[in-house]
């Protein structure tokens, strides 16, 4: 479980996005890869719009997620690493240089990939070298560290 990134799920850009090409973005590998239906993409941008920024998970990263009947094929995770920070629903408050879109197919899988997420995003070590990162090379090995 800890291999749960792909290096062709990763995407490191200099646009400048909008938060809902943002998310779109970071969703095209999974999209491609048809671990999600183009729905799945709509149901995620539609949440936020719906509840707030819930999944700001803090530190300047959001895990984009919504449930498993909107759309999901199988598990994937997908990474987008912006270096010019996205406004989370415009919020001044809401930073984010970096987005994972996680698509579960049911809760257990859902909270197994949120762990393996949250035992490297807890260390602030490795969200500095996360922000820091030019290859997705250097992102999957902090990962599996």
């Amino acid at each position: 479980m800890t291999d749960i990134f792909l290096e062709e799920n990763i995407q490191i850009t200099d646009e400048i996005l909008g938060w809902r090409e943002a998310i779109r973005k970071c969703a095209q590998p999974l999209l491609e890869g048809k671990y999600i239906e183009e729905k799945y993409i709509d149901s995620m941008i539609k949440v936020a719009e719906e509840m707030g920024p819930f999944f700001d998970f803090g530190k300047n990263i959001a895990v984009p997620h919504s449930r498993p009947e909107n759309g999901v094929n199988k598990k994937g995770v997908s990474l987008l690493k912006v270096n010019k920070p996205v406004k989370l629903l415009d919020l001044e408050d809401h930073p984010i240089d970096i987005f994972i879109v996680l698509a579960a197919e049911d809760n257990t899988s859902h909270l197994n990939i949120l762990s393996v997420l949250a035992n490297t995003l807890v260390e602030d070590s490795k969200v500095e070298k996360l922000k820091k990162s030019t290859t997705k090379e250097e992102i999957i090995d902090i990962f599996k560290s």
